[in-house]
This record gives structure tokens, sequence and C-alpha cells, in this order.
């Protein structure tokens, strides 16, 4: 959220304080600023300037050759702009301008032998905007010579205030001016609302019918007549451009400026589009169409979509996107204003079930104040009388079917003080909280019963009043206590440790550890199972439809963070997550269970010197098992096994069941390429989810040592062609039982395929070492222990044995 601090001084008085030091105060109030950054101010040198004359270049096709009178002189200049002109004024810079960006206006000379020496600038060119259309035109009456600071004005500091999803009262000025009294003790002035009415009820120009009131508990309309579509003046175009707003013309201004002050999103209709002259809110129609202002047809779906209608079609998606049909437009000389209040897990659906976010959809996805729709209305109906020459029709349809009880919430003193750690009475308590409109209804000694304001729906118990007495006290302020904790005998911490040891295995492993939130969207869990639609966790209440679900697995989540990552060109990204995840038993009853993850994607483990080489999907999947593998040794876990299987959202053939001293406790694989779509991911993408018991049961398990054999070790080579269908498992158990207890180990070290060999057939290479514990091994015994092997695999596995 952008705050122009010029336009914060509206509502309170703030010219004592630095920048610094409001957003200081801001901060420690829990409330981040971002950022802080200064727009507008003009370097010195930049004059207005006459376009005397203004030549096509025959050389180009859109570069003109002026020559421009800076009050001093007649100079050469060189401009690209479609707007150049002859008799024109406009902002120039002469040689030696440093302009934004470190730019610095020096003689130039174009197609060989043009010369230039200064240039005609446009807005974007000098830090004023955005705006690169077309150069700067200069009111006619302005003197040549003119310091274009003396127009362009003083320079505005602007903060970005990071709005956290609870706090949808701040997504406004005026909001924030609130959060700023409260801070400061100080009032807060709020802009007028006053207008004139003519004699034409609002009733017989217009009705409105809400079909939805659980969608729309609230829909107001007003009809202003006789509107002018002009210009908006020079302050609200400029307060609208430094909140990152295109000005467009008085009607479409105005609503964007009431919504920005406020943070009431409003909508304008054009009043002669509306057929019957009746607004309908309504669910959509099953195979209803509709183009929005963005040019894009929607297909609606009755479920998903809420619809603000005429008598014969829609007009919007409501608390989203206007329609292209009803939309102001040149002509429109009489409007229809909205103001409603809409449910936000409805409008986060519609709005993301049709691709489409807005200023107005971020705000009602938050919550916005149901008693704020008819202020919102006034205060617009208040700004196009004046400054759109509109006439305002008597009264307003309003069709409320909010729960009129206001939020009361109760809360004990000494719970603050509990909580907080600071010794604050109960008086200093009240002045904190009546300090946010927060009304006492009734108090006694030890509590008292306080009554919230509509705009803050993020206050609705007791721990949400503590919170906000601990913001406003200062979070700087909480005291600095040492943790005090008592020892309690017999007590068994081996799970801790555990956990201590897997996250210190892992890390040195080189991967970082991910958290995510316990809920998700239900799209990013069926992407990987939708089969588990009905043991999920559904959230009653969700502040978002991104999060309605409990998670009932760590992939989705870590897979996102490894397509994020790898997005913004990480090379290698390999993390994992120790979460728990939560679902319902074949009860009914909601369980949770505690989960390990692990995802890798790029060349991990390769040397600096070789990551430019492709990662395949076999080094990809080899990657992860190797990572299992070592965290089971480091945990003394049983060995860990593969077996193939697939699973939603792997690679067909490429996903595997992970199994530990003979059960399923997770799975692996190779993550899907239309998943990796999502994040332009081409390279192979593994991720593991394991239950984190699986490496915790013998985590403090002390092994008991053996002795290393004295005697040397004896090498051979076995190497033999066999079918792809052969895994190496299979080939190490026909090893181990043909071979005599001296085998010490056996280990592929060569994998072959190709056209010399065949279709279907790889040659393997495998190194078997023999050592005794009691003696040096003689080379016709090795061979003879190595001869009963390689008939072993001739015989079990049909192989074709070769010469290593």
């Amino acid at each position: 959220m952008k705050l122009p601090i010029s336009w914060l001084r509206e509502y309170i008085d703030i010219d004592d304080l630095s920048v610094r030091d409001l957003a200081d105060r801001m901060t420690f109030a829990g409330i981040e600023i971002e950022g802080i950054e200064t727009v507008g101010g003009v370097p010195e040198k930049l004059v207005v300037a006459e376009v005397r004359t203004c030549e096509s270049v025959p050389e180009s096709d859109h570069l003109h050759k002026c020559r421009v009178f800076d009050g001093k002189e007649e100079l050469d200049v060189m401009c690209g702009a479609p707007n150049c002109r002859a008799g024109m004024k406009s902002c120039f810079a002469p040689v030696g301008t440093e302009l934004p960006g470190g730019f610095t206006i020096s003689k130039r000379k174009l197609l060989k032998k043009y010369e230039s020496f200064g240039m005609l600038c446009s807005n974007a060119e000098i830090g004023v905007s955005q705006d690169h259309s077309g150069i700067i035109e200069v009111d006619p009456s302005v003197p040549v010579g003119t310091p274009y600071s003396e127009l362009a004005g003083k320079p505005e500091t602007v903060f970005e205030v990071e709005i956290t999803w609870n706090r949808p009262d701040l997504l406004s000025i005026i909001g924030l001016a609130r959060e700023f009294g409260a801070i400061l003790h100080r009032p807060v002035k709020l802009p007028s609302i006053d207008f004139s009415e003519t004699d034409v009820p609002v009733e017989s120009k217009a009705a409105v019918e809400v079909l939805d009131p659980v969608g729309c508990p609230r829909y107001t309309a007003r009809v202003i007549e006789g509107v002018v579509r002009k210009e908006s003046p020079e302050w609200m175009r400029r307060r609208l451009e430094l909140c990152g707003q295109r000005s467009i013309d008085i009607v479409v201004d105005v609503s964007n400026y009431v919504m920005l002050e406020c943070g009431q999103p409003l909508h304008t209709f054009d009043y002669n589009e509306i057929h019957g002259h009746k607004i309908v809110v309504r669910r959509a129609f099953g195979g209803e169409k509709m183009k929005t202002l963005d040019g894009n047809d929607h297909a609606l779906d009755p479920a998903k979509h809420l619809v603000i209608a005429d008598v014969d079609r829609g007009v919007a998606l409501a608390g989203v996107m206007g329609g292209e049909d009803s939309e102001i437009k040149e002509g429109t000389n009489c409007v229809l204003l909205e103001s409603a209040t809409f449910d936000p897990a409805t409008i986060k659906t519609s709005g993301t079930s049709a691709g489409i976010r807005t200023e107005s959809s971020h705000r009602y996805e938050r919550g916005v104040d149901p008693g704020l729709a008819d202020w919102a209305s006034r205060r617009a109906a208040h700004l196009l009388e004046k400054y759109a020459e509109g006439r305002v029709c008597r009264g307003v349809v309003d069709c409320d079917h909010r729960d009129p009880a206001p939020v009361r919430v109760p809360l004990r003193y000494q719970r603050v003080r509990d909580v907080v750690g600071v010794p604050l009475t109960n008086g200093r308590i009240n002045e904190f909280l009546t300090s946010l409109s927060i009304r006492i209804v009734s108090a006694s000694d030890g509590a008292a019963l306080f009554e919230v304001p509509s705009y803050r729906v993020d206050l609705v118990d007791e721990a949400d009043l503590v919170e906000e007495v601990a913001r406003l006290n200062g979070l700087d302020n909480l005291p600095d206590l040492p943790p005090d904790t008592s020892v309690v005998p017999g007590v068994d911490d081996a799970d801790f440790r555990a956990l201590v040891k897997i996250r210190h295995t892992l890390v040195g492993l080189g991967l970082h550890e991910a958290m995510h939130y316990s809920f998700l969207s239900a799209s990013e869990l069926d992407a990987f199972d939708k089969g588990s639609e009905a043991g999920r966790l559904v959230l009653p209440n969700p502040v978002s439809a991104d999060f309605g679900v409990m998670r009932d697995g760590l992939i989705p989540q870590l897979v996102a963070s490894l397509g994020r990552n790898a997005a913004r060109q990480e090379p290698v990204v390999a993390l994992f997550e120790l979460g728990r995840v939560f679902g319902r038993g074949a009860d009914g009853a909601p369980n949770e269970a505690n989960h390990l993850s692990i995802g890798l994607t790029g060349p991990y483990g390769r040397a600096e010197t070789d990551r430019t080489r492709p990662v395949t999907n076999e080094e990809a999947l080899l990657a992860l098992k190797g990572v299992l593998e070592t965290l089971a040794a480091a945990m003394h876990a049983p060995a860990v096994r593969l077996e193939r299987a697939d699973f939603p959202g792997f690679e067909p053939g490429w996903g595997a069941k992970v199994v530990i001293a003979g059960k399923e406790v997770g799975r692996a694989g190779l993550v899907s390429a239309a998943i990796r779509h999502n994040w332009r991911v081409n390279q192979p993408m593994a991720v593991a989810e394991t239950t984190r018991e699986a490496w915790t049961a013998n985590a403090a398990k002390v092994p008991s040592c053996k002795p290393v054999p004295p005697f040397p070790s004896t090498f051979r080579d076995i190497a033999f062609l066999a079918d792809a269908s052969v895994t190496h498992e299979k080939i190490l158990q026909v090893i181990r039982r043909a071979a005599p207890a001296e085998l010490a180990g056996a280990r592929l070290f060569d994998i072959y395929e190709g056209k010399s060999i065949g279709a279907g057939r790889r040659s393997l290479a495998y190194t078997l070492e023999y050592r005794s514990a009691e003696r040096t091994l003689r080379d016709d015994e090795v061979n003879k222990m190595n001869e009963k092997v390689r008939e072993a695999l001739k015989a079990k596995l049909g192989v074709e044995l070769r010469e290593a």
C-alpha cells in the first residue's frame, strides 16, 4: 500500500514529525514500512523551452530536427516523440543536465550528420511518472526559460506500507491515518461528504434486488445526472499517480480516489446502459458469459461467480471488475454509483476462477468495513457534484441484510498484564483501546466489555485486544526476560534431539530448511492427489481461497518453493521441511501426523565447474536417493529402498515408494512437466515425502563397533550385458546370495546404453571387494569366489558376461 505523506497530512497533523520519525513510530507499533520513496522533484537545469521549428528527417521514420529556444539561445535538438511540433512549449534538458538514473545529457550526433544540443523530455525521463508516450506539453502561457521545477512542484515522500492480511482497514489513507492517530494520540479529520440533492427521488430512477444476501450483505445505489467527463483536478491526478493509479477522467477517477481514500471499492455504471434501470445481484446462470473491462470473455459458473446484472444480462463481476457493456464512455452523462459489501470468500473464489486480480478484489477478499458503503457513496457523490457538475438524485437505494448487532469483546485486565509482561494500569489499557475507537460498554476493577468499530473486522476475541495493547505500548518496550522453565525428572527429549540431528544432517548435505503455512488452496493439493478430497480438513471461514484447506501433504508447497526459486534463476535449489499434515480418519475425526519432505532441482552435488551440463532424470532421482540413504545412515535407520510406483503429480515411470524395514513410509519421484511448467522449469525436480518417525525411531541408538580387519582386500570386476528391466537391486541380491562371507562390498561403477549393444539392453560393471578377518586371501581362492558370483548372475538373471 502506497502512502503519500502529503495526502496523510489532510487527515492528521504531523507537521512536527520527520519522515524517519513517522516510519519508526509505525514500525514499532507493528505496521512495517517496507520502503520510503521520494517522487517528483526535477533536476535544476530543466527549463521551459519553445519548439520554433520541427522538420521530419528523411532518413528516419520518427525523428524530427527541431530549433528550440530556451530563453537564451536557439539550439538544434533531435526529437523522436510523436507529439513534437512547432509552436509547442515543453520541458528542455540542456547539455550537462543529469537526469534520474545517472544519465547526463551531452552533445550528440545522430545518423552521422544531425547534431543535437540537448533533449526535449517526457515525464518518465525526468522521473515524475512512468509516462513516456510523448514529450511534456507545457501551458503556452508559461514564459520560456522558466525553471521547470516551478511547474513540477516539490518532491513527494511516499511510504510503501506492508499490510498484513488481517488488517484490511489499513488498505486506505484514512485507515492509516487512524493508525497514526492512535499511535500519536492525535485526532483524525475526515473529509466532507456534503452535497445537494435534486427533487427527483432515486427510487423513480433505479431499483435494486439482492438475490444472494450471503454473497452481498449490503448494496447501495445512487443516480447522478448531468455529469461531465473532463480532466480531474491536478491535485487528484497527482494523488492517484503517487498511489500507482493512472488518471482517466473525473468520473472514473472519483471511484478510484475514494477507494484509496477510505478503502471502499466503488463502481460507476453508465446509467443509460442498465436495461430496465434495475440492478440484480445474483449468482451466474449456467452457461452465462461476460466480457469484462479488460476485454476478456469469461464463462461463468453459478458455484463460483457472483454477478451484478440488469434485467437482461450481467453487467459486472461483483467486487472484481465491471463489464464492457456498461462501462463509462464518451457520451456518458448519467451514472449509477454502486457501493456495496461483498463476502470475502465469494470474491476470492470469483476473482481467482476468472483469473482477475484488481485493487477492488484485493480489498474485498480481506474484508471491507460493512458500515462504510453509504459513507463512501456520499463521499463520491460530493466529489462528482463538485468536480463533474453532477446532480445527485434525492436519497439512496440501500438493500441492507447485515447483522445489526455490534461486535463486543470481554477483556480481563490482569490477562493483559500477564501476556504483555508490563505492569499497565487499567486506565492505561483503556486509553490504548479507546484511542483505536474501541468503546467501553461496561467496566469493573478486573474486566471490561469493549465494543469494536465495524472497520476492525480482525478484532473478535480477548487475544486480539491484548495484541492491540502490546502494539500501542510499543513492541520495543516489551521486557527482555530470561527463559523460565522447570526441570521435570524422567522426561525424554529423544524426539527433540532426533529432530536436531535430522536438521544438522540435511543442512550438512547442502539443503536449506523451508517453512510453509499449514493451510493452502485445494487446487494445490489436487495437483498431487485429487482423490484425497474426502479426507481433507476444509476451513469453515478461511481468510481467502488460497488458504482454505489444511495440508495433507508437504510436497505441494515444497514444489512451489522449488519452482519460485528456480524461476528466479537460482541454479541449484535444495530444500527440506519438517512439518505437520492434517486429515480425517475413517471415523471422520481430525488427525495429524509429522512428516519430512525433501526437494532438489538443478545440478545438486556437482562441482562449480560442471554446472552447465543438463541434469538427466536419472541424475536427479539418484541425487535424491543419495540424500535419503545418507540420512538413513546418520539416523541409524534401516536401509532405504525405492520401489517403482506411479503417483499423481509425478512423471510416469519416475515415481517410487519409499520403503524402510519392509514398510512403506512415503513416496519419491520426479515432478511432472505439467506442474513444473507453472514456473517455466525445464529441468527435473526430484521430491520425496515420508513420515518423520521412519527416521527418528533409532536416532538415539548407539551402534556397536567391530574391529577393523588387519588383512588387505582383494578386488575383482564383473562386467555383463543385461536386459534393461534387470534392476540394480536384483543384481545386488544375487551377488550377496552367491558370494561367501568374505564379500565385503559390491559397487556399481559403470553403466552404458547404446546402439552397439542393442535396444533395451545395458552394459553394467561392478567392483567386488573380498576380505577375510582372519588371513590374507590367495588369488586362486578369490577367483573361485568371483566365478561363483558370475555363474549365479548368468543363471539367475540371464546376463551375458563380458571381460571387465
